[in-house]
């Protein structure tokens, strides 16, 4: 039996993070703002003017028993802006960094065979529970179906 080379040996969720990662600490309409990969801990979030975040929410299977495996990755892009007009800064960043998302699809079709409609947007929050982040908050939940080619 030949075994052919892991292509994504971190993982299809693991490699899709990265370009979107990626994408956002390159836009030009982000510069400045510091992009935070899955921060740690809250207290990462605490200091800066403009912040946005990715975080990995989950990754698990869907489709019908028998057929090719599917799977369903969520994550979560956040935005926090403390600058003089907070929650104007906050949504434009997060317009900013929906784009920067959307434009690095062509990497992740390179990575994946993207199955359905694609990356979709789901929930938007504009606050959470018992935390005050000091300006304003946008967090925006997005899934994606795809097959993994390993």
């Amino acid at each position: 039996m030949i075994l052919k080379p892991d292509t994504l040996p971190m993982g299809a969720p693991y490699a899709i993070g990265a370009a979107i990662v990626y994408a956002l600490r390159a836009d030009e309409a982000l510069q400045g703002a510091a992009v935070i990969d899955n921060p740690m801990r809250a207290s990462d979030l605490v200091e800066g003017g403009r912040i946005v975040f990715f975080e990995d929410q989950h990754d698990k299977p869907r489709g019908q028993p028998g057929q090719r495996p599917q799977r369903s990755y969520a994550f979560a892009i956040g935005v926090i802006n403390r600058t003089e007009n907070a929650r104007n800064g906050a949504h434009a960043d997060y317009r900013a960094a929906k784009r920067a998302v959307r434009s690095c699809m062509p990497a992740i079709n390179a990575l994946v065979t993207v199955e359905g409609a694609g990356m979709v947007e789901g929930d938007v929050r504009y606050r959470l529970e018992n935390i005050d982040v000091g300006g304003g908050l946008v967090l925006g939940m997005f899934t994606l179906d795809y097959r993994d080619p390993g």
